[in-house]
């Protein structure tokens, strides 16, 4: 069974092909790493499996496929589309925690905004407790913490249990581990890939979204913090998507894009085996 699937999709913004007739498929339970440069379009592709929000007032063309959980992405209403995007956690870059809403709040919010007819305050808070003690956070469940009081290493593990609390059948983590220095780097990259919460009573979910194991994929420009973690590599480079296998294969290849994917630092510089590669953010 097939959770991802993207057919000939391609992506233009502002006038720039970023994903030309990209192809992919991710089984339920896989966890899968696509890495590329800096400003190659890579962090496009988790926004395109939520329906690319936050970007209405750019000028976006998408063509072809994006299918997720056997729904069409961009063919949902805004409503369908409200609800498919609740059984979907993200792991954003910088945390993407809201500034004036103390931890507990930050982590409780989506539970509160979809889940307040199913789930009574006690359940949500009792979902709260359990992440942060999970993952050894309980000392940001005091009232009154905000992100600005935190590191950045706490942030995007608040980040992880805001998206855990609502059981989600997929993850998406969009450069999550970018600034960590190599220790935390390599203990989040294990909790990221292996944590998954159980809760009593579970959410009421489709049954498209059952499965034993959730379904993981994220992005980055550094494939050597992820070789222990991900079933399976792809590179992104010159708007293609192309499958490296596993992390034997990875490892074994002698494409120089790979090689500098997995000893240069690309985050720091885009100078490595095929020399200064130029490209803008993004």
């Amino acid at each position: 069974m097939n959770c991802v699937e993207l057919k000939q999709v391609r992506l233009e913004v502002e006038g720039k092909c970023y994903l030309d007739g990209v192809d992919l498929t991710v089984a339920a339970g896989e966890s899968v790493v696509i890495a590329g440069m800096p400003g190659c379009g890579k962090s496009f592709i988790p926004r395109l499996l939520l329906g690319l929000p936050g970007m209405e007032n750019e000028q976006v063309n998408v063509g072809g496929d994006i299918i997720v959980a056997g729904d069409n992405v961009m063919a949902l209403s805004s409503q369908d589309l409200q609800a498919f995007r609740r059984r979907v956690g993200s792991v954003m870059r910088d945390g993407g925690l809201i500034e004036n809403m103390d931890m507990r709040a930050n982590i409780t919010l989506p539970l509160t905004y979809h889940y307040r007819d199913v789930l009574g305050p006690d359940d949500i808070q009792a979902r709260c407790d359990a992440v942060l003690g999970d993952l050894q956070l309980a000392h940001l469940g005091i009232g009154g913490i905000r992100p600005v009081a935190v590191n950045r290493e706490e942030r995007i593990y608040v980040s992880l249990a805001r998206a855990m609390v609502c059981e989600p059948f997929l993850l998406l983590l969009d450069e999550p581990c970018a600034g960590l220095g190599p220790g935390p780097a390599s203990r989040m990259c294990r909790c990221l890939f292996s944590y998954q919460p159980a809760f009593t009573p579970p959410l009421p979910v489709p049954d498209h979204d059952q499965q034993t194991h959730l379904t993981r994929i994220a992005t980055t420009v550094d494939l050597g913090r992820y070789l222990d973690s991900a079933d399976r590599f792809l590179l992104m480079w010159d708007g293609e998507l192309e499958d490296l296998g596993d992390r034997t294969a990875v490892l074994d290849s002698a494409d120089p894009r790979v090689r500098q994917l997995l000893y240069a630092d690309a985050e720091a510089s885009a100078e490595g085996p095929l020399g200064r590669v130029q490209m803008p953010h993004g």
